[in-house]
């Protein structure tokens, strides 16, 4: 059944395999404070190649978590769906000048700065999405739950934290298993 779960600890000899769970877990801290505070399109750009090399160098394949990568897209699109018709002008707000390429009706005007910040918002998403999924998917729930305890995280909360890692792999192999069943 191996390869059928979304989100568990794949191993592999990799560099960022090798790295401790702490580790991991600052610098994915650091990457989503930074994603979080710019807007600016050429930093996040970067950051998001950056962040397809890193999965390139942990040796995971595309396969691998595909189908958690289309779920995720999904939810971006949806929501990118989302941002317009809740705010249709949100850019034109942002940065204070508003070029209209096209109205649909009423308020909703697609806009060059409404395209603009909701690509920016795409790409501050899609940024994130390879670094978390590396994090996920390279760190051994018990070297995680470890770590955490050494960065001063007490120990009851790192034991938990272990256990509900270790038990995603378990409800997704009954969910598999009942679904079987039903078939």
């Amino acid at each position: 059944m191996a390869g059928t779960f979304l989100l568990e600890y794949i191993e592999k000899d990799s560099v960022i395999h090798r790295l401790n769970g702490a580790t991991k877990l600052i610098c994915f801290i650091l990457w989503t404070v930074a994603i979080m505070f710019t807007y600016d399109t050429r930093l996040l750009l970067a950051l998001t190649f950056l962040g397809f090399v890193l999965f390139r160098i942990s040796k995971i394949k595309f396969n691998e978590i595909k189908i958690v990568f289309y779920l995720i897209t999904i939810f971006l699109v949806l929501n990118l769906i989302m941002i317009f018709l809740f705010s249709p002008l949100e850019g034109t707000k942002i940065y204070g000048t508003r070029h209209d390429i096209f109205k649909i009706f009423g308020n909703y005007v697609i806009t060059k700065e409404q395209l603009f910040y909701e690509f920016n918002i795409f790409v501050k998403y899609f940024s994130v999405i390879p670094v978390a999924l590396l994090f996920i998917i390279t760190t051994n729930p018990s070297e995680f739950a470890s770590s955490l305890n050494r960065i001063g995280v007490p120990y009851k909360f790192s034991y938990a934290v272990s256990i509900a890692l270790r038990y995603i792999p378990t409800v997704q192999e009954d969910f598999i298993t009942i679904s079987k069943a039903q078939q």
